[in-house]
Protein backbone atom coordinates (compact mmCIF):
# COMPACT_ATOMS: atom_id res chain seq x y z
CA UNK A 1 0.00 0.00 0.00
CA UNK A 2 1.48 3.31 -1.04
CA UNK A 3 1.66 6.46 1.04
CA UNK A 4 -1.09 8.03 -1.11
CA UNK A 5 -3.36 5.03 -0.47
CA UNK A 6 -2.74 5.30 3.26
CA UNK A 7 -3.59 9.01 3.18
CA UNK A 8 -6.83 8.25 1.31
CA UNK A 9 -7.72 5.61 3.89
CA UNK A 10 -7.00 8.04 6.73
CA UNK A 11 -9.21 10.67 5.09
CA UNK A 12 -12.01 8.12 4.69
CA UNK A 13 -11.78 7.19 8.37
CA UNK A 14 -11.79 10.87 9.34
CA UNK A 15 -14.83 11.53 7.12
CA UNK A 16 -16.65 8.56 8.64
CA UNK A 17 -15.91 9.74 12.17
CA UNK A 18 -17.19 13.24 11.34
CA UNK A 19 -20.34 11.74 9.81
CA UNK A 20 -20.85 9.57 12.89
CA UNK A 21 -20.42 12.57 15.21
CA UNK A 22 -23.09 14.48 13.29
CA UNK A 23 -25.44 11.51 13.52
CA UNK A 24 -24.78 11.13 17.24
CA UNK A 25 -25.60 14.82 17.83
CA UNK A 26 -29.10 14.14 16.45
CA UNK A 27 -29.85 11.26 18.81
CA UNK A 28 -32.52 11.70 21.48
CA UNK A 29 -33.42 8.78 23.74
CA UNK A 30 -35.93 8.45 26.54
CA UNK A 31 -35.37 6.42 29.66
CA UNK A 32 -38.22 5.42 31.92
CA UNK A 33 -38.81 4.13 35.40
CA UNK A 34 -41.81 3.29 37.52
CA UNK A 35 -43.86 2.12 34.57
CA UNK A 36 -43.33 5.42 32.80
CA UNK A 37 -44.10 7.62 35.80
CA UNK A 38 -40.63 9.15 35.45
CA UNK A 39 -39.18 9.85 31.99
CA UNK A 40 -35.77 11.31 31.19
CA UNK A 41 -34.72 12.49 27.72
CA UNK A 42 -31.01 12.54 26.87
CA UNK A 43 -29.19 13.91 23.79
CA UNK A 44 -26.36 12.16 21.99
CA UNK A 45 -23.80 14.21 23.93
CA UNK A 46 -25.12 12.71 27.20
CA UNK A 47 -26.88 15.92 28.23
CA UNK A 48 -30.22 15.53 30.01
CA UNK A 49 -32.70 17.76 28.18
CA UNK A 50 -36.00 16.86 29.86
CA UNK A 51 -37.39 15.16 32.93
CA UNK A 52 -41.09 14.38 33.24
CA UNK A 53 -42.53 13.22 36.55
CA UNK A 54 -46.15 12.19 37.12
CA UNK A 55 -47.92 14.23 39.77
CA UNK A 56 -48.64 11.15 41.92
CA UNK A 57 -44.93 10.41 42.17
CA UNK A 58 -44.10 14.05 42.99
CA UNK A 59 -46.43 13.93 45.98
CA UNK A 60 -45.05 10.61 47.24
CA UNK A 61 -41.95 9.62 49.17
CA UNK A 62 -38.90 11.65 48.12
CA UNK A 63 -36.62 8.59 48.43
CA UNK A 64 -38.79 6.71 45.94
CA UNK A 65 -38.76 9.72 43.60
CA UNK A 66 -34.98 9.91 43.85
CA UNK A 67 -34.64 6.21 43.02
CA UNK A 68 -37.00 6.53 40.04
CA UNK A 69 -35.10 9.51 38.63
CA UNK A 70 -31.80 7.65 38.95
CA UNK A 71 -33.29 4.55 37.32
CA UNK A 72 -34.76 6.58 34.44
CA UNK A 73 -31.42 8.36 33.89
CA UNK A 74 -29.55 5.05 33.87
CA UNK A 75 -32.08 3.59 31.45
CA UNK A 76 -31.65 6.57 29.12
CA UNK A 77 -27.85 6.39 29.27
CA UNK A 78 -27.86 2.65 28.51
CA UNK A 79 -30.16 3.22 25.53
CA UNK A 80 -27.96 6.07 24.34
CA UNK A 81 -24.80 3.98 24.59
CA UNK A 82 -26.43 1.22 22.54
CA UNK A 83 -27.64 3.72 19.94
CA UNK A 84 -24.18 5.31 19.65
CA UNK A 85 -22.50 1.94 19.26
CA UNK A 86 -25.03 1.00 16.61
CA UNK A 87 -24.51 4.22 14.64
CA UNK A 88 -20.72 4.19 14.97
CA UNK A 89 -20.50 0.55 13.94
CA UNK A 90 -22.70 1.09 10.89
CA UNK A 91 -20.89 4.19 9.70
CA UNK A 92 -17.42 2.81 10.28
CA UNK A 93 -18.14 -0.69 8.94
CA UNK A 94 -17.36 -2.36 12.26
CA UNK A 95 -18.44 -6.01 12.28
CA UNK A 96 -21.35 -6.98 14.58
CA UNK A 97 -20.26 -8.11 18.02
CA UNK A 98 -17.07 -6.06 17.93
CA UNK A 99 -16.72 -4.09 21.15
CA UNK A 100 -16.02 -0.39 20.79
CA UNK A 101 -13.82 1.23 23.44
CA UNK A 102 -16.52 3.70 24.55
Amino acid sequence: MSFIDKMKDAKNVYDNVKKAQKEIEKILVEGQAGGGSVKVTVKGNHQVVDIQIDDEVKLGDSKVLNDLIIAACNDAMNKLDNEIKSKMGGLMNIPPGFKLPF
